[in-house]
Parts: structure tokens; C-alpha cells; sequence
């Protein structure tokens, strides 16, 4: 794989480099992971079940990433969960394997069933059971590849909100990683090698994936933002400034956040060279924002879906771009990747038409885990041409449910989704998901989602709910009880700013939800 060798050259050439530094004051240089990693491959492979996905629960410590590495290096696909999801939803994500290893880099609160748990303790004597091997100064670094994943083989498997209200699992491949990994070090035109690259993201948010790889594909440093920090912008500013950070990668609305505070500015940043968007809209005035504090770097936006690998397209966006009073484009495909407009037939629409985007390519996932029906409807295979000939071969392409058209040159617009999906705070967030979770609490005989809209822009869910029998003495103890409920059994990004107490949900002709009607007939609060 050459996204694993590319780190094996690191470790060879500058082992004392650091490669990963949190907020919390953890880090650790290219030799000491590579050690961590090798070692806990090799307990992997003595494991039974070998090939079987293993869950890596935590937040944002070094471990973390040597557990990642750990488990390509043995073969196996890994599934990243960050702490802050309720445990309810990492029982969820357990209970689609069969009996996965969990690598808990933190404890959960309870203990999960249907996991082989390996406590902190054993990961940190694992980690460290082994002496480093010698770096050779004029030879390869010693490790044994045969066991690491590559091609079709699955590198890790990230779960995003189902409409069932069950999370899926996309399956990503170690080609898929080694394809985008390619494309992504060329973004910007900004050479990549050595930098720092700031991590907003947790892991199990595939936006991370961006900073992640491309760091330690090019020797550099990632900097992560532990969640502590990001909740506080005293701390996030001196952890800004501390950071020394050439790339910056986050979701639009982070940025807009950090903008909010006059300091933003180079002066706070100065290596700072790439702002590199996806995950969510970035709007024009964030982008003018930016090239007015940082006027020496570079802003790019990009769009692609966890199933296609992060991003697919990417565009240089210009102050030209933010004065045209019009949403900023989202990019032109890779190489390797075609983008298809389609119709409501699956015909392929003329430029300037909308329609469904559709992504044919090298970095299209295999499907979603366990689920060959579900993949079936929006997982294909489709020709288009690739290599220096252009010669015609047959890839995955994958129906996004993004609406977009493409312009005469080939670029991308987006313009949000056709089905019951959003995205909020770079977050991919089906309303089915926490419309089924609702349904789920014992007080609750209905409830109906709806994104609230400010600017075209989401700014938050509003959850309309009825109530089977009362709960609370006050409406506002019985919407906040709602909320709290709701808080143990999904994440906090899906949790509802506001909710609305209704008797009945207003039904239609067809005798489903009128979300039209919703939306005039109480305002949220």
C-alpha cells in the first residue's frame, strides 16, 4: 500500500520528526509510531478471526493513530468511533460486526456487548512490547508487508447516520485511500512536505482523513485540536498560535467561528500557506474572510461524500469568486473521477441542467457493510476512460443524492440534497436517523425533522414532536426532557437545537408527514 510505505520512508529518513502533537500536550515522533504500530500489528495478527474489522474507540490521542496503522499493517480494516458518541451508538456500530475487536484507547462508560475489549493498559504494554528495530541508513525500513492491506482490500470502514436509524458502514479500500491520497498532495499547488497540518476533525469524521493521511504521507506534522479546545476560544487561540500550522483543514463553519474573533489573522498563523474546505457549503463571505486576514494563503473548496473518499473535486477560490454574488462552485473532478448529472429517468443531463450528481472513479467505495440491498440501490459500475491513453475501464460509481449541475467547463455546483439528508456543521445527518430515534423514546407517538433555514444556509434541526401522555409539568421541561433523552442515545451534532410540542403531526392527502405544513404552522423556539 502506498500510503503505508510513504510513512515507512518517513521513519527511515527522519525518525525523530514529530508526527502527531495534540492540545493536551501528547505527541509522537515518526520512529516512536512506527514502533507502537509494529508492535500492535503483531498482536493483531496472532489474534484469531483473522480479517475482522477492528472498532478503535477514543478521541484524539497518539494511540489512536497507532492503533489505525496497527491494524493495516495486520491486514484488517479499522473503524474509527470517537468518545464523544453515546455509548448507545457504538453498541449500534458493534452489533454489525461479528464480534470485532475493540481497541478502547479510552474506556467506555459501560461495557459493550458482542466486543472482544482490550483495556487501555494491555494497548499501552502492547505498544510498548517491543524495542524499535534499527532504522538502516542505506536500505528500507524492516517490516514484513505481506500482511498489510492493499488493492480491493478494505482499509477502514467509517459509519455514517442511516434513514433507518441505524448507522452504515461505508467500506473504503486501501486503493480508494492510495487514489485520493495522490490527488489530495497536489491541492492547493502548496508543496506538503514537512508541514503541519492542522486537524479540526475527529476521526471518526471522514473529513479527517484529509489532514491525516496527507501528513504523514509527506513527513509532516498533524495538530489536533482535542475537543476541550475547540470548545473554548481562549484555549483554540493559543493552541492556534502554538501550532505553527502550514494547512489548515476544517469545515466551512469552524472558520466562520475563528473569523468571529478580530486576532484570526496571519498575524496568528503566519506559516499558514492552504485553507482547505469540504464536508459542508462554504459560503462566500467566509471565503472573502479569509483572503482578507490571510492574504497570503491560498483557499480551496472541495465536495465528495464519505463514499466516494472524502472529495472529488477541488477549486481555487478567488476574491473574484466571492464578489460574484453567486455560490462559490465546489470544483472540477479529479483524475480518475467522472462527475454525471442525472435526470429523474437516470439519464445523463446537458450542462446547466440539475439533476442528481453522480460519481464514477478510482476512489468509489465497495458498498456499505453488511447491507447488500442498501448498496445495490446506490452503489454501480459504470465505464469512463483513465491512464495516459484514455483507454475505456469499468469502476464503481456511487448515486450520491446530491442535487448539482455542471457548467460548460466541467465545474461543479452544488445545490443540496433531493432526499431527507443534510448537512450540518460539516456533518452528514440523515432526519430519518433521529426521527426513528425519537419515535423510540416510550413518550413519543410521532416526530418529523426539519433543517431551519437562515440564508439558504442550515442552522440548525427543529424536531416537531407529539407527545402518547405528558412527561413534564411545563412545556419547556417537557421539550428539555426530549433533548436529554435523545442525547443518550445519539450524538450531539444530531440532537435538535429546538423542539416543537404538537398534539398530531399534520398528515397529507397521501397520508404521510405534510413537512410542508410543519414548516408554516408553528415557529420553533
Amino acid at each position: 500500500m502506498r500510503y503505508l510505505i510513504s510513512i515507512r520512508r518517513w521513519v527511515q529518513e527522519t525518525p525523530q520528526a514529530i508526527a502527531f502533537r495534540n492540545t493536551d500536550g501528547a505527541s509522537l515522533s515518526y520512529g516512536e509510531l512506527w514502533q507502537r504500530a509494529t508492535s500492535l500489528a503483531s498482536q493483531l495478527s496472532a489474534a484469531d478471526a483473522a480479517g475482522t474489522p477492528v472498532v478503535v474507540y477514543g478521541h484524539k490521542e497518539p494511540l489512536m493513530i497507532a492503533c489505525f496503522l496497527a491494524c493495516s499493517m495486520s491486514g484488517r480494516a479499522y473503524i474509527p468511533v470517537d468518545s464523544s458518541l453515546p455509548v448507545e451508538r457504538l453498541q449500534a456500530i458493534v452489533d454489525q460486526i461479528k464480534e470485532p475487536l475493540l481497541l478502547a484507547v479510552r474506556q467506555p462508560e459501560v461495557e459493550i456487548a458482542n466486543a472482544r475489549s482490550v483495556e487501555r493498559k494491555v494497548l499501552e504494554q502492547w505498544a510498548s512490547a517491543k524495542p524499535a528495530p534499527p532504522v538502516a541508513a542505506d536500505g528500507p525500513y524492516p517490516s514484513d508487508t505481506s500482511a498489510w492491506v492493499s488493492d480491493e482490500e478494505l482499509f477502514y470502514i467509517l459509519f455514517t447516520s442511516g434513514s433507518s436509524g441505524v448507522p452504515k458502514g461505508v467500506e473504503v479500500t486501501a486503493a480508494c485511500v492510495d487514489n485520493f491520497l495522490e490527488w489530495a498532495l497536489t491541492l492547493g499547488d502548496v508543496p506538503k512536505e514537512g508541514k503541519t497540518f492542522i486537524n479540526q476533525a475527529p476521526f471518526s469524521f471522514d473529513l479527517s482523513v484529509f489532514e491525516l493521511t496527507m501528513a504523514l504521507a509527506s513527513g509532516g506534522c498533524l495538530f489536533s485540536l482535542c475537543s476541550e479546545t475547540q470548545h473554548s476560544l481562549p484555549k483554540l487561540f493559543l493552541a492556534l498560535a502554538d501550532s505553527q500550522a502550514h494547512i489548515w483543514v476544517s469545515t466551512p463553519s469552524f472558520a466562520a467561528l475563528c473569523l468571529n474573533d478580530a486576532s484570526f489573522t496571519q498575524e496568528l498563523l503566519p506559516e499558514v500557506e492552504l485553507f482547505l474546505f469540504c464536508g459542508e457549503v462554504l459560503l462566500p463571505s467566509t471565503a472573502a474572510g479569509l483572503h482578507e486576514r490571510f492574504p497570503r494563503a491560498r483557499v480551496v473548496n472541495t465536495y465528495g461524500p464519505t463514499e466516494s473518499t472524502v472529495a472529488v473535486t477541488q477549486v481555487p477560490i478567488t476574491p473574484e469568486h466571492c464578489a460574484s454574488g453567486v455560490p462559490l462552485p465546489v470544483g472540477r473532478a479529479r483524475s480518475g473521477t467522472r462527475i454525471d448529472i442525472l435526470g429523474t429517468q437516470g439519464e445523463v443531463l446537458l450542462p446547466g441542467e440539475t439533476g442528481e450528481i453522480r460519481i464514477v472513479g478510482d476512489t468509489v467505495a465497495r458498498g456499505y457493510f453488511g447491507q447488500p440491498e442498501l448498496s445495490a440501490q446506490v452503489f454501480g459500475r459504470a465505464e469512463t476512460l483513465m491512464g495516459e491513453n484514455d483507454r475505456p475501464v469499468a469502476v464503481r460509481s456511487y448515486r450520491t443524492g446530491d442535487k448539482g449541475y455542471l457548467d460548460k467547463t466541467g465545474m461543479l455546483y452544488y445545490q443540496g440534497r433531493l432526499d431527507f439528508q443534510v448537512k450540518l456543521n460539516g456533518y452528514r445527518i440523515e432526519l430519518g436517523d433521529i426521527e426513528e430515534n425519537l419515535r423510540a423514546l416510550p413518550y413519543v407517538k410521532d416526530a418529523a425533522v426539519l433543517p431551519a433555514l437562515k440564508d439558504e444556509k442550515i442552522t440548525h434541526l427543529v424536531a416537531y414532536v407529539a407527545l402518547s401522555t405528558e412527561i413534564a409539568p411545563s412545556s419547556l421541561k417537557a421539550r428539555m426532557r426530549v433533548k436529554e433523552d435523545l442525547s443518550k442515545r445519539l450524538p450531539a451534532y444530531m440532537v435538535p437545537k429546538s423542539i416543537v410540542l404538537m398534539d398530531n403531526l399534520p398528515l397529507n392527502p397521501n397520508g404521510k408527514v405534510d413537512r410542508s405544513a410543519l414548516r408554516g404552522s408553528v415557529q420553533p423556539r
